[in-house]
Parts: structure tokens; C-alpha cells; sequence
């Protein structure tokens, strides 16, 4: 790659990059240009260059997190094992990617909760439709019925809220799934969306 377009390139990723954290943390209203340029160490112009507005640019920070996780669960929904495992492995995964991507999962709430019908679009066709469609057939697969019911979206919602919900359940006293180490409690929350979803 010539000099020229790699630095482009590098800029582009810098800016995405800082823009995520900065939208995760404070959300699309919470964030301006000028701070995205001041803590990128990158000029205003030249992100305006790179992506034209505040609006492209939030488009392509969903794109980049949302295409990248679909594409890892989709990897895993097309795996060559049998239906119950595959099933597992996906729940695993979709916990797994929140947990270990906080910007990810802020994004996605964010999105989820501002209420903004062309972010809601944004996000399914970016993400959750192919991956819902994959996810159906695998369910129907498991459980013949289950697909076209509420189980799909009982498994995304789950995660969501189980993961939403962590950083009070230490407080809560008399709760036990608060205790051991995070790779036990991914393990128990597995089992646990697996039975409800096996029977």
C-alpha cells in the first residue's frame, strides 16, 4: 500500500476508533465533532473529509462493530457440529463478544434504547437479521416449533439483559450467581438459556 493511502487508512481507523469509545460513553447527542478531532489529535476538516458528517460517521462506527460481531456469530452458526451444539457455542459466543466488547454492547443499547427508528433499521440490517434468520432454522432444528415463536428473540434479549444487569447483581444480597469467576458465571448462564430453550 503507498505511503499516502496507508496514512489515510491509519487516520480513518483512528477516528473510528476514538469515535467509538466516545459514542459508547457518552452517546450520538453526548458527542461533538471537536471533541472526536481534540482526542484523536486529528483536524475537524479532516474529519469531515474522511466521512462528510456526524451522521456517516456514527454510521460507520455501527458498521464496523455491528458487521464485525454478526460475522463472528454467523461463523459460529455455520460451524460443522451437530444442532444443541451449535446452539450452545452461539450463546456462548453472543455473551462472550458483549462481555469482552463494552463499547460493542453500550453501542447496541444505546441503539436500542434512544429510540430512534433509523438506528433500530441500521441495526438490523447490519447485524441481527441474518444472524436472526440463521438462529430460527438452528432452533427449528432443536426444537421443531421454537423458531417461529419467541425464542429468538427470548436468547438476544436474555444476553442483553443478563449482561445490562451485571454491574448491580454483586449488590443484590442473597444472589448467588454473583459469585465465582466471570468464565463460571458465562458457564451458568449458558445452561441456564439452554434448558429454558431445549424444553
Amino acid at each position: 500500500m503507498p505511503k499516502k493511502a496507508a496514512s489515510r487508512s491509519s487516520g480513518r481507523d483512528k477516528i473510528l476508533d476514538v469515535s467509538i469509545r466516545l459514542f459508547a460513553e457518552f452517546g450520538y447527542p453526548g458527542v461533538a465533532m471537536r471533541q472526536i478531532a481534540k482526542e484523536a489529535s486529528i483536524t475537524l476538516p479532516a474529519i469531515y473529509h474522511h466521512f462528510g458528517s456526524k451522521e456517516s460517521l456514527y454510521r460507520a462506527v455501527e458498521t464496523k462493530m455491528y458487521s464485525h460481531h454478526a460475522n463472528a456469530l454467523l461463523e459460529v452458526l455455520h460451524a460443522d457440529v451437530g444442532p444443541e451444539d451449535k446452539l450452545r457455542n452461539f450463546v456462548g459466543n453472543l455473551a462472550e463478544n458483549l462481555i469482552s466488547s463494552p463499547n460493542y454492547l453500550k453501542i447496541m443499547q444505546r441503539d436500542l434504547m434512544e429510540g430512534l427508528p433509523e438506528n433500530h433499521a441500521f441495526l438490523v440490517e447490519m447485524s441481527l437479521q441474518g444472524v436472526f434468520d440463521e438462529l430460527r432454522d438452528l432452533l427449528e432444528q432443536c426444537s421443531r416449533g421454537s423458531g417461529d415463536g419467541i425464542q429468538p428473540i427470548f436468547l438476544f434479549s436474555t444476553i442483553l439483559g443478563f449482561l445490562t444487569m451485571r454491574p448491580v447483581t454483586a449488590k443484590i444480597e442473597g444472589y448467588k450467581f454473583a459469585e465465582g469467576p466471570e468464565k463460571k458465571q458465562l458457564e451458568q448462564l449458558v445452561d441456564t438459556i439452554m434448558k429454558v430453550t431445549m424444553t
